[in-house]
Order: C-alpha cells, then sequence, then structure tokens
C-alpha cells in the first residue's frame, strides 16, 4: 500500500524549526544594536492673553418681566344694532374720542323723539295742573272749594311731576343709547383689528355684548416683574441713603415713586439693557408660595417697539458703586461647579486659577476674588493648555466691551 509521505519528510521538520529560532534571534540582535529614533520636540502652544480690566460698576440683580400697556380697553357694545360703517384700519393709531364704530341710529333716534314727545306732554299737564293748585289755593278760603277738593289738585299735580321725571329719564337714557351708536376710543393708542364687519348685528347687553375690537396706550409702557423681598429692601435702603447724601431728611417711608429708584430693561433682541424707567409700583404683600413681591416700572416706549405681553430682562440696582476687576466670560472654565481661569507666569508656565464670579456685563464677568490687577490671563487657546506647561503668550487687545463703563448688566448664576 502506498504512503501519503515521502520517507525524508519526517525528520526534517525539527530542521526547519531550528533555521526559523535563529533568525529570529538574529533579528532580534541586529535591532539591539540600532540607536532609537529621535523625536521632535514640539514648540510651546501659543495663546492669547490679556490682564484683567478694572471699572467702577453697581451690584445688580435680574428678574423675568413682561411689557404692558399703560391702558389696554376691550371695546364691546352698548347697544344692540346692525354696523354700518368702520371708521378705522386695522393696527392703525388712534386718538382718544376718535370715531371707530357706526350702528343703526334710526331705532334709537326714533325712541329718543318719542321719550321728547312724553315729556313734553307731561311738562304740559303739570302745568295746567300747577294752575289749578293755585286757583283752588285762592278759593279755599271763601269757600268755593272744599278741603278735599284742594288735596286732589295738590295730589293729581305732584303725580303728573313725578310722571314727567321718569319721562325726562327716559328722553336722557334714549339720548345715551343714540349716543352709543358712535363707538369711540376711549384712550390714545393703537387699535387691534376689528372683530366685525359692515353688515354684522351686534348686541349691547351687559352679559353678552360684542366686543368690536380692542385699543393699547404705546408711549409709555409698564414692566412688570417679580423680585425677592431682600432686593427690594436693598434698593429701598440704598434709595433712602441716595435722599440722606444730599442733605434732605430720608423719612422712615417714603412712596415709592419719590424714591425714583432706576430699572433697566432687556428685549429679545437687545445688547445690554438699553430701555431706562422708574419703579412706580410695589404690591402689598408678599406671595408666600414663593417669597417673592410683584413690582412694575415705567418706562418711556418713544420708537414704539415694545409691546403688551412681550418678554423682558429687569435689572434692579441694589448697591452703591465701587470699583471691580472685569475679564471675559470665554475666559472662564468650570470644574465641577467650580470656576477658574488659567493664568501665565512670569516664566510662561501656565497655572489654573480658581476664581470667585459676580455679575456679568455686556459680555465681561465682574471678579469677586482670585486674581490681581497684572495676572495674565488666557482667552483663547484653551484647549491647548493644562496647568505645568509652557506657553507662548500674545497680549490680546482689551475687549470692545471693556473699553468704556457701561451700566451692570445680569447678576451672577
Amino acid at each position: 500500500m502506498p504512503t501519503l509521505f515521502p520517507p525524508f519528510s519526517q525528520p526534517r521538520r525539527p530542521c526547519l524549526l531550528a533555521i526559523c529560532w535563529l533568525g529570529a534571534v538574529s533579528l532580534f540582535l541586529l535591532g539591539c544594536g540600532r540607536p532609537p529614533p529621535t523625536l521632535a520636540e514640539l514648540p510651546p502652544p501659543e495663546v492669547s492673553v490679556t490682564r484683567p480690566t478694572r471699572q467702577e460698576v453697581v451690584d445688580t440683580v435680574e428678574f423675568t418681566g413682561n411689557i404692558e400697556a399703560v391702558q389696554e380697553v376691550e371695546i364691546k357694545a352698548r347697544v344692540s344694532g346692525f354696523v354700518t360703517a368702520i371708521h378705522f384700519i386695522d393696527g392703525q393709531d388712534v386718538s382718544e374720542g376718535d370715531l371707530l364704530f357706526t350702528i343703526d341710529q334710526r331705532p334709537y333716534a326714533i325712541a329718543r323723539d318719542s321719550a321728547a314727545a312724553e315729556m313734553a306732554k307731561q311738562q304740559a299737564i303739570l302745568a295746567e295742573q300747577k294752575n289749578e293748585v293755585v286757583r283752588k289755593e285762592k278759593l279755599l278760603p271763601k269757600g268755593a272749594v272744599t278741603q278735599e277738593e284742594y288735596e286732589i289738585a295738590v295730589a293729581q299735580r305732584d303725580a303728573t311731576a313725578a310722571m314727567l321725571a321718569a319721562a325726562t329719564a327716559q328722553r336722557e337714557q334714549a339720548d345715551l343709547d343714540l349716543e352709543f351708536c358712535q363707538v369711540t376710543s376711549p384712550v390714545t393708542g393703537r387699535v387691534s383689528r376689528r372683530f366685525v364687519e359692515v353688515g354684522d348685528l351686534v348686541a349691547g347687553t351687559d352679559a353678552t355684548a360684542t366686543t368690536l375690537t380692542a385699543v393699547a396706550s404705546i408711549d409709555p409702557v409698564y414692566v412688570t416683574f417679580d423680585t425677592d423681598e431682600r432686593s427690594l429692601i436693598l434698593a429701598r435702603q440704598r434709595a433712602l441713603e441716595k435722599i440722606g447724601d444730599t442733605g434732605e431728611a430720608a423719612p422712615e417711608w417714603r412712596d415709592i415713586r419719590e424714591l425714583e429708584i432706576p430699572v433697566d430693561v432687556q428685549l429679545v433682541t437687545d445688547e445690554g439693557f438699553p430701555h431706562q424707567g422708574l419703579l412706580d409700583f410695589v404690591d402689598i404683600a408678599v406671595l408666600e408660595g414663593t417669597g417673592t413681591v410683584r413690582c412694575r416700572a415705567v418706562l418711556p416706549n418713544p420708537d414704539r417697539l415694545m409691546m403688551s405681553g412681550m418678554f423682558a430682562r429687569v435689572r434692579l440696582p441694589f448697591g452703591d458703586p465701587r470699583s471691580a476687576l472685569l475679564i471675559p466670560e470665554r475666559a472662564i472654565g468650570s470644574d465641577q461647579g467650580n470656576k477658574f481661569v488659567f493664568v501665565v507666569d512670569g516664566q510662561d508656565l501656565v497655572e489654573q486659577r480658581e476664581v470667585s464670579l459676580g455679575f456679568l456685563r455686556d459680555g465681561m464677568r465682574v471678579l469677586e476674588a482670585g486674581l490681581e490687577d497684572d495676572d495674565r490671563v488666557i482667552t483663547s487657546g484653551l484647549n491647548r493648555v493644562r496647568p505645568g506647561i509652557t506657553v507662548r503668550p500674545h497680549e490680546a487687545e482689551s475687549d470692545e466691551t471693556a473699553a468704556a463703563p457701561t451700566a451692570p448688566t445680569a447678576a451672577a448664576d
């Protein structure tokens, strides 16, 4: 029977293993004899640094608020009838007393004339009865009329006088109804869209009165917000102290309007807080559930940009002006809730410095502690640095937001 492998194939296997082992040892010895490759040393990363800016600031606190119209009136029909004319364009400016709608006047003109006729009738009857009372009063001493006849004449005169008063009231009501057919604007402002059209039947009863349109005043406007009691007390105390600084005796209590506490407002599209107003109302009680007080400020709206219902940020100052350091917000990092910045020392080594922050001011954060005026803070290239490495710092120009003092903007988180 033939074999699958030739007789000499079995003894050659150990030789092949020995040859492979010798080759591996040779390669290892050759590799150990070579010098290791030289690694290129990376240059220090370039970073931009800036020094803190010292400015005068005022401590503030921010709240969320809403814009409200000083006067906002929903105009409803006061008489029933068909709308015969509309005298405005949706959204136009109107003045107090401007004609907005006309309701069919003919039925009310007829009622007015009828009431006028009834009043004239009662006036004529009353005049005749007055003469009758005078005549019988003269005849009573002579016995020409009895006492009973005289008293009946007086009673008829008084009853007619009462009927005349009722007819006069009906005439006045008819005049009012006729006047209510001319619907005018009660305030100066901007009118909303029309809710009815010419030819519509409107109701004028109190329970089912038809809404015709609405008018809201434009300038000035209110901004309402809820403030915590601590901030309100501090703001009031500061206002009283300012009054005392002028030499005037500061009373224990003064109306909120007299204190003239400033309020700054920011809309959703604003940079900073460009709108200024004055606090003019504080509610009478603190809300137990939230510990806040409803406040209201009035501010001018000459460009008519602010409308009722708009969202707004409200800033309320509560401290005295003080000197503080500010750094760009982008330079601040966070580590498990702790705020820090990277600082470059005199040997260009990076140091991580923990800082205490105040409020935000036009992209610059107020520092309460952690830095000095001459510290160099890294503002860009932060992803390339870590504490202890050497860097190549480049002085960056100060932010244009820090070039000139402006009003403080936001409270610290």
